[in-house]
């Protein structure tokens, strides 16, 4: 029995090879690659790289958060789709330089002698003489003219004819293959630094984020790395006098550390301000202690002014506090009595906290010496700026684990003409923080307004300051009122509770339900406001006295002022939600400093690209590829007839220009030679 047995289709295979290398190598193809990852490269420019994803999760919110990390827009350059694009994009340009090179590099040498006199009138600029001139002569001088005009010249005979070639700027051709060479090389160095070691070793499940704020002692092997010669980008806090010898490397949604080969101490830091505190610069004081150095290395780091070392080039990326000693004041805005505690607490510090028989855990997140704000508009139109003074950022967590953030200035703001201690509030889900105004005393205290708040905000004491005011408002005449001194002292008591909870207008509301609803035991309006007058000034009295001031004094406009800025804030107690205010008395600042280090092996290779593209740029627009040839036929009658013809890679207004130039000087020179035989053709042109 027969059997037929296929045999694979030689011509088939080669035709798909070619058909793939030359769709891998078309320009279409390296054009839409390179416009795609031009608009991947601003998208990563617009949007702000490899910050927290907390960070962007406030930024743009859950909906827009969870698309962007679909999509990879938080590390654009490093993200899978990027490289693969650059990755598609060296083989496109590699296929296109391996085809196309060697044809260029071969026209740099081609004159094209095969040209006839049919083919070369068939271009656009041409032009003939008959001159009475031997051949031999005629081909010297037309020689002459085209090296004179930059042409490297070979002559070649067609029997009784002679055909000149002419080639000028055969660099052009290089201009071509540098810059696809360019576009390999800076790809090359795209790749080498997009730290494509980590991306497998992560994608094997060898290194894993680490999402927790540990100690670096604590960390999972699987979380840290080691040094190498790898390509990476980390930051690192060093608090003064502290030495740090790792970095950390933010990935999505947490972190890695990356030892390194060298240990850096910060000896100090420093902050430059301008007049309105603003900063101008500042810099660190690094010492670096590696293997390899006989001595340690000494430098001072400022913005554009990194520390290179062994490949890594150290940056000063920012700075914030490093620890430094706060003694804080804790006045309670709930419960009674309201007396402060004294608190001594470092930043990033925790400590616990009773507050009216409820345990807090309080935690100093973030201290800043000097903060800028908006301070209007000046002559000119520019927002004027001024320096609050010192803020403390801190954190307060119930038992039941409710946790809210808030932050308090040192120093009281003057807001319309009054002293004011202003402290924030911000919720988990909350960008923003809403602020309480709490009015300070003539001793920029809020011990006066703390214990005007602890009068008003208790039951018991709401209603001994309400019969104090009835007995005193009423005197020896309250007998003879309709109404009970008792059921008077309970009246002005609610009315004092909604005042302190709600403000004048739920006071006013509950007097306009007393005055619709009118009975023989309800006294008259206008007597509970006197009350309510009274029973305010009783409860500034006696805060005055808790607050160390005379109570006894005349009361001046300052003191109404007082209070009724006070009566503004106290409903907003409950609303604010914290349970303490925290008074900053004192500090003794140690700032730290933030430091980028970065590895870039691909960086020189990088720099080396962008001088082949220079190169290539200017190779390829600023020098022309030119041709010419010189057809130099006898005649019979003795004369000699010439014809000369041009071409260029852009046939365009230039060439015609260029070409006349040409034209023009070889016609003088030969009627120059036909009017003087006695000279040399060799002599150089005019």
């Amino acid at each position: 029995m027969n059997q037929r047995q296929d045999t694979p289709r030689t011509n088939g295979g080669t035709s798909l090879i070619t058909t793939m290398l030359q769709f891998l190598g078309s320009m279409n193809l390296a054009i839409t690659l390179l416009i795609v990852l031009a608009i991947a490269s601003v998208s990563g420019t617009i949007l702000q790289q490899n910050q927290p994803y907390p960070d962007y999760l406030e930024q743009f919110g859950p909906f827009w958060f969870d698309i962007f990390r679909r999509l990879g827009l938080f590390d654009v350059y490093s993200a899978g789709w990027f490289l693969a694009i650059l990755a598609a994009l060296l083989l496109s340009t590699s296929v296109c330089l391996c085809r196309r090179a060697p044809g260029m590099l071969q026209q740099m040498n081609r004159y094209r002698e095969h040209h006839q006199v049919r083919s070369l009138r068939a271009l656009a600029h041409h032009r003939e003489w008959s001159v009475p001139m031997a051949a031999a002569d005629t081909a010297a001088i037309a020689a002459d003219v085209l090296r004179y005009q930059g042409y490297r010249t070979r002559l070649r005979p067609r029997g009784e004819a002679r055909l000149l070639a002419g080639l000028a700027g055969r660099s052009n051709r290089l201009g071509y293959v540098a810059l696809h060479l360019a576009i390999v090389v800076i790809a090359i160095g795209g790749l080498m630094d997009a730290n494509l070691s980590l991306k497998f070793r992560e994608w094997r499940g060898d290194v894993v984020t680490e999402t927790r704020a540990l100690p670096i002692s604590e960390l999972r092997s699987e979380s840290r790395l080691p040094a190498g010669r790898d390509a990476f980008r980390g930051i690192v806090t060093i608090p003064e006098g502290e030495r740090a010898s790792v970095a950390f490397l933010q990935l999505r949604d947490g972190y890695v550390v990356r030892e390194l080969p060298f240990e850096l101490r910060l000896e100090a830091f420093r902050v430059l301000r301008y007049a309105s505190g603003e900063a101008r610069a500042y810099e660190s004081d690094v010492v670096l202690n590696a293997p390899d150095l006989d001595e340690p290395l000494r430098r001072t780091i400022r913005v554009n002014e990194p520390l290179q070392y062994g490949g890594y080039t150290i940056f000063q990326a920012g700075f914030g506090d490093g620890g430094s000693d706060l003694n804080l004041r804790a006045w309670p805005l709930a419960g009674n009595p309201r007396q402060p505690l004294e608190l001594d607490l470092r930043t990033f510090g925790e400590q616990g906290l009773s507050i009216d028989g409820q345990q807090y855990q309080l935690q100093i997140t973030d201290f800043e010496a000097h903060n800028v704000q908006p301070d209007g508009i000046d002559g000119t139109g520019r927002t004027k700026v001024r320096d609050v003074g010192p803020r403390v950022r801190y954190q307060i967590r119930d038992r039941s684990g409710n946790q809210q953030e808030f932050e308090s200035y040192m120093l009281p703001m003057t807001l319309e003409g009054q002293p004011y201690f202003v402290t924030g509030v911000r919720a988990p889900d909350s960008a923003d923080f809403r602020y309480l105004h709490i009015p300070a005393d003539q001793h920029y205290s809020p011990a006066r307004f703390t214990a005007l708040a602890s009068q008003l905000g208790d039951p018991e004491r709401r209603a001994e300051i309400a019969g104090q005011a009835v007995h005193t408002l009423l005197g020896d005449a309250a007998e003879d009122y309709p109404v009970s001194t008792a059921h008077l002292t309970r009246l002005t008591a609610e009315l004092l509770a909604a005042l302190a909870e709600g403000g004048q207008q739920s006071m006013h509301h509950l007097l306009r339900e007393r005055g619709e609803a009118p009975d023989q035991a309800s006294p008259p309006a206008g007597l509970l406001e006197r009350g309510v007058d009274e029973a305010m000034i009783a409860a500034y009295r006696q805060a005055l006295a808790e607050s160390g001031d005379d109570p006894e004094r005349s009361l001046d406009a300052n003191d109404s002022e007082f209070l009724r800025h006070s009566m503004a804030t106290i409903p907003a107690l409950e609303r604010f939600g914290a349970p303490v205010f925290l008074e900053l008395n004192g500090f003794d600042l140690r700032q730290a400093s933030t430091l980028e280090i970065t590895r870039s092996p691909g960086k020189p290779v990088v720099y080396a690209g962008f001088l082949l593209l220079s190169l290539g740029l200017f190779l390829t627009f600023f020098v022309t590829y030119r041709r010419s040839w010189c057809w130099i036929q006898p005649r019979e009658d003795g004369a000699t007839q010439v014809l000369l013809a041009g071409t260029s890679a852009r046939d365009n207004p230039g060439q015609a220009e260029h070409f006349q130039t040409l034209a023009a000087r070889l016609e003088t020179r030969l009627q120059a030679a036909r009017q003087s035989p006695q000279r040399s053709d060799s002599e150089n042109p005019a």
